[in-house]
């Protein structure tokens, strides 16, 4: 990516501070075969930071390497504490915006799960947009097309656009904002949703395996505010939701519901806060490589091994860094879908939890500490006597 102005907010003064290389371009494609695995595709991670607005991002992004498509698979939805999250937002929007008998747009859809729990309500209908989407009936109130949002016209105006997770891997995000307001037809309000990873959890709480290829952006409060208004939307709201890790924001075009009232806005550190917390991130990664490189020796040194639970982003990232160093540890994830399949980079194959008895596993990595209960009782259910910490 030859530009090098903030994605957010247009900047030039961008800073860089953290560089990755060869990691795998998709965290969240997994493969049937090892050797095709360890010949993933790879990109380079040099990330900047906006000294004005605060935004991340990679500045060695090549959109020509990205291309979503079937077998992408990143639901968190198996996950009880997850699904409870979900299942609490969805209600709350369905509360706060009157969605019965209301019409529901959600981009990067991918399966359709959240998209249903919008739609729960009495009448109300949804229309998905997901390129991966694997085909099957999500509901007969939900209708997904197995392509990306702007590529087919809408024919009903929505009353809500949604999109969850999707921003982030946008290249131009502020023009993906404009294009999500001028897809809408001509005299519809509605409002829009976003959520996206919070980058102050990776910057401010350690975070630090959250860094991948697939997230060109990584956005705070002010940045992704910044973001939207370039693309034209009016903010509202913005709130920080699931322990900090994601971040939350509505917004309306001109004449829309609230057009009027105040922005409530999340708080965000300084922008010279931010940059000293990013010149500071290569040391922690180094800091925190060194020792689990230490403590995975240990465990093999003892003939043990290490469960490593979660093959998402976290796990994909932090497996690759560790390299030959965490050749004892295995993948662990309770989504079916990826259950022996094998990891970008390290080829290593997914394991279910049930498949952990008998490995003489020593100790097990949670690699978002947000499960860390929920894990703990599934390896007390295993009966494996192993700590339980949280990366």
């Amino acid at each position: 990516m030859s530009a090098t102005a903030c994605l957010a907010c247009g900047s030039a003064r961008v800073e860089r501070f953290l560089e990755l290389r060869g990691v795998p371009v998709f965290c969240n494609v997994l493969w049937s075969d090892r050797a095709a695995a360890q010949a993933a595709p790879r990109g380079d991670l040099d990330l900047g930071i906006c000294a004005d607005c605060g935004h991340v991002f990679n500045l060695a992004f090549d959109p020509e390497l990205v291309r979503y498509a079937e077998g992408y698979e990143n639901s968190l939805h198996h996950s009880p504490r997850f699904q409870a999250y979900a299942e609490e937002l969805a209600l709350d929007l369905r509360r706060r915006h009157g969605l019965d008998g209301k019409h529901v747009v959600e981009i990067a859809c991918g399966q359709g799960d959240f998209l249903k729990l919008v739609c729960a309500g009495q009448g109300s209908v949804g229309t998905g947009f997901d390129p991966s989407f694997r085909g099957g009936d999500p509901g007969a109130n939900v209708a997904i097309r197995p392509e990306y949002f702007g590529v087919s016209p809408l024919v009903r105006a929505p009353d809500l656009v949604c999109s969850r997770h999707a921003l982030e891997h946008m290249d131009t995000p502020a023009d993906f904002v404009r294009m999500m307001r001028q897809a809408v037809p001509a005299g519809s309000s509605p409002v829009y949703f976003c959520e996206v990873p919070n980058s102050l959890y990776s910057l401010r709480d350690g975070g630090v395996w959250d860094f991948i290829y697939e997230h060109v952006s990584y956005f705070n409060a002010r940045s992704l505010a910044a973001c939207f208004a370039r693309g034209g939307l009016r903010v509202t709201r913005t709130w920080e939701t699931f322990a900090g890790q994601f971040l939350c924001l509505e917004a309306v075009g001109e004449g829309g519901p609230a057009a009027g009232a105040p922005a409530q806005l999340a708080s965000v550190p300084a922008s010279d806060e931010l940059l000293t917390l990013a010149a500071g991130l290569g040391t922690e990664v180094d800091r925190l490589l060194v020792q689990w490189r230490d403590e995975f020796a240990r465990i093999a040194g003892a003939g043990g091994r290490v469960a490593v639970w979660g093959s998402g982003s976290k796990g994909v990232t932090f497996l690759n860094l560790m390299g030959p160093d965490g050749a004892i540890g295995v993948p662990v994830d309770i989504n079916p879908a990826k259950h022996g399949l094998f990891l970008p980079g390290v080829g290593r194959q997914v394991v279910a939890p049930e498949a952990l008895p008998g490995l003489d596993i020593r100790l097990v990595l949670v690699m978002n500490p947000v499960y860390a209960e929920e894990i703990a009782g599934m390896v007390r259910r295993l009966g494996i006597d192993a700590p339980v910490v949280g990366v």
